[in-house]
């Protein structure tokens, strides 16, 4: 037997187990299972990367073609033990998946294979270090997919078809569609949102909305001395803002599975899809106990699926229409693909199938995952604003997004199935145009 990168090898095959219990390395001789498990054996390695002196283990339970995995970190070894397996055993109580046997301390796997399925998993282990960015990008509910075969769909180009759902929404100064546009460059467009019950208060004909967004125009350049978001004004001057009622209630949205994922599915079926536009979607009511999120739907247009990214604020949470400004341009930063896994201070998640999360692991940011009433935008600059990572090429100053427009300006990152990345090692400039000049039919 060889033992190659780290695998130890008995060659044992497929034998029963039963109690097993910490330390107790698996005998399961399934090669899916063991691949399935190089999720968390990649996400520990990125982990003992950034915290060097922890240890980090991995167990898995394994049944027919089911599995699950935990993998914890922890300076203490037997810690790390005892909270892996504790958590792998809680999993795989509820997924059904069997007993949790130990897959890997550190950098060895001690699963045991026959030779020709750790040859197998040799190869695959020989890959962990190239660089997955479709890893790095969100899930895939059923509802998320925009057909454009869909009788309900619209294209952007004829968003004048539309028509009001509630006839007493039809009010002077408010649109169903996106106006006419003074500028072709990269612009924000707004859109105020209401449940099929919502009473309407008009907030984007009373001004609220734009005030919101002028407001969160400001700070933003008040804090980085420099740069707004480039908005998609009407020839009069002011906020374009369009309006849409959603086809549920208000108890309905909040007992979707994601409500967000809806609404933003919603808007892209109403036409809100334009190749040179960012959403930022205002919905007037509450949404569980949200003050934001990010909000994404799948377009199958006739060249290929382009995923359509916008935020979401909501408008009736308890923050209300004075603070909403922070969720404005915190779920803005996130559609444009920040704060994007390499920063040197994002949230390390040791549960999640990223490793970590798009959030800063410190306070005072608007980024934060734990102070999300900061107002501050990257102040040292060393994140994901105007930054000098190498190892992290995406930069939220060189948005096309914004104004004034830098001479290497960046669109969001794109995978090659046109899905936004939080995590590129090489922006590709081309990819991301094209991925948007999909949604121009």
């Amino acid at each position: 037997m060889k033992k190659l990168l780290g695998i130890v090898v008995l060659g044992l095959l497929w034998c029963n187990i039963g109690n097993a219990g910490v330390k107790e390395p698996g005998k399961i001789n399934s090669l899916q299972c063991a691949i399935g498990a190089m999720d968390a054996y990649k996400d520990a390695k990125e982990y003992r990367e950034a915290n060097p002196k922890n240890n980090t283990v991995i167990y898995v339970s394994c049944v027919g073609a089911k599995y699950s995995w935990n993998w914890r970190g922890h300076k203490n070894l037997e810690t790390a033990h005892k909270k892996s397996f504790k958590e792998c055993t809680k999993h795989s109580k509820k997924q059904d998946t069997g007993e949790c046997f130990l897959f890997a301390i550190n950098d060895e796997i001690v699963w045991e294979l026959s030779d020709d399925k750790a040859n197998a998993l040799n190869q695959t282990l020989s890959k962990t270090n190239e660089h997955n960015e479709e890893k790095y990008t969100s899930s895939n509910p059923s509802f998320k997919f925009v057909n454009i075969n869909d009788p309900a769909f619209v294209k952007y180009t004829e968003q004048k078809k539309l028509t009001y759902k509630n006839r007493q929404d039809d009010i002077p100064g408010r649109f169903l569609y996106d106006q006419e546009d003074v500028t072709d460059d990269y612009q924000v467009h707004a859109i105020y949102v209401l449940a099929s019950d919502s009473k309407d208060k008009q907030y984007d004909v009373k001004g609220v909305i734009e005030k919101i967004v002028l407001k969160g125009n400001k700070h933003f350049k008040n804090k980085t001395k420099e740069k707004r978001f480039r908005l998609d004004l009407n020839k009069d001057g002011k906020l374009d803002v369009s309006f849409l009622r959603l086809p549920i209630t208000k108890k309905q949205l909040n007992k979707h599975e994601d409500g967000t994922v809806f609404i933003a599915a919603e808007t892209v079926r109403n036409g809100f899809y334009h190749p040179k536009k960012l959403y930022t979607i205002f919905y007037q009511d509450a949404y569980k106990r949200e003050w934001g999120q990010v909000g994404d739907a799948i377009l199958e247009t006739p060249t290929g699926k382009v995923e359509v990214v916008g935020g979401v604020t909501y408008l009736g949470s308890e923050m209300g229409t004075k603070d909403a400004m922070n969720p404005h341009l915190h779920e803005l930063f996130h559609a444009l693909g920040f704060v994007q896994l390499c920063a040197p201070k994002a949230v390390i998640e040791k549960n999640s199938r990223w490793g970590k999360n798009d959030h800063l692991s410190f306070a005072n940011d608007i980024m934060s995952d734990r102070d999300s009433g900061s107002k501050n935008i990257d102040i040292k600059r060393k994140q994901y604003y105007g930054h000098s990572n190498k190892d992290c090429p995406m930069d939220l100053r060189k948005s096309v997004f914004l104004e004034p427009t830098e001479q290497d300006a960046q669109l969001e990152p794109r995978t090659e199935s046109c899905k936004m990345t939080r995590w590129v090692k090489i922006y590709n400039h081309q990819r991301s145009l094209n991925c948007r000049a999909k949604l121009d039919f």
